[in-house]
């Protein structure tokens, strides 16, 4: 059943819950990163803000012609390249460092 799920196609509530919900990352980072009470807060809207940076790579592919599945898809294939991303600038200031 999960799978069929996956596979069928988004209906437009679907598609503007996952626009609405990145959109909504996006603007919590930036309130959490602009106040000015809170250093945790602020620590997580940093990361907040990567994320809802990556996570908008999503929203083209959030219509009623595409799956849940495709979006994941999309999503593991952002996750991947961003951690590659991660490993090579770790690996070369580990270079420079020794």
């Amino acid at each position: 059943m999960k799978a069929a799920l996956l596979r069928r196609k988004m209906s437009p509530r679907t598609a503007r819950l996952v626009v609405s919900s990145v959109i909504a990352i996006c603007l919590l980072a930036l309130l959490f990163i602009f106040q000015p009470f809170v250093k945790e807060l602020y620590t997580a809207g940093c990361l907040m803000v990567v994320i809802g940076g990556l996570t908008f790579n999503v929203v083209p592919f959030a219509n009623t012609q595409n799956s849940l599945g495709r979006i994941l898809r999309v999503l593991a294939i952002v996750l991947a390249i961003l951690v590659i991303a991660v490993g090579i600038a770790i690996g070369f200031v580990y270079l420079l460092l020794t």
